[in-house]
Parts: structure tokens; C-alpha cells; sequence
């Protein structure tokens, strides 16, 4: 995960921004959002094709799609749109975010 130093949290946060569990995204939006360098957009582009490749399973969103678009004209270049879903762990699994209730003696 050297080359994607910080783009797990970026996306973290902006789907938490957005209030999301499913959206569709592109490096370009991400790229404005966050204030990135035009060439960052390569790198944000192959983490979110590992995702939909790749086992990180320590991350909260897969992608599930990817969706080839055609630019406005000819001479555009194509965009991939990217579908990050929270990632869905079996029961046994999941992070327990809510602490267990104590019980109470009665005096």
C-alpha cells in the first residue's frame, strides 16, 4: 500500500462527507475534491481498481462496478466511473462499534 499513501482515507472520508454507502465515483471528482495534482488521478484510479481486483479487506468499500464513459467529443478521453459500496462482512466478522451493555446489581 506504499503508492496509495493517503487515498483510503480520502475516500473514507468523502463517502462519510456524502453520507453513502453506494455511489458512483470518478478520480476526477475526487481529484477536485480533495485539492489533488493531476497526476494523482492515475494512482487514485489503479487503488479503486484494486479494489474491485484486489483483497483489501481491511478497507470498509469495495467497488463493485466499473463503467467505461465516452467523452463529450472525439477527441475526449474515456472516464471510468467507479461504484465504492460499504463492504458487507458476515456477522462473525463484523467490528463491534457498540459496547456491550453492563448489568446492573441491584443493592
Amino acid at each position: 500500500m506504499k503508492r496509495y499513501h493517503d487515498i483510503p482515507e480520502l475516500l473514507e472520508a468523502y463517502m462519510e462527507e456524502n453520507a453513502a454507502e453506494e455511489r458512483w465515483i470518478t478520480a476526477h471528482e475526487l481529484r477536485d475534491h480533495f485539492g489533488l495534482t493531476r497526476y494523482q488521478s492515475n494512482t487514485i484510479s489503479a487503488f479503486l481498481r484494486r479494489l474491485k481486483l484486489g483483497p483489501f479487506s481491511q478497507f470498509p468499500f469495495i467497488v463493485a462496478k466499473i463503467a467505461l464513459e465516452e467523452g463529450e467529443k472525439p477527441s475526449d478521453p474515456k472516464k471510468c466511473r467507479y461504484l465504492l459500496k460499504l463492504r458487507e462482512y458476515p456477522l462473525d466478522r463484523q467490528r463491534r462499534t457498540v459496547l456491550p451493555e453492563k448489568t446492573r446489581v441491584s443493592v
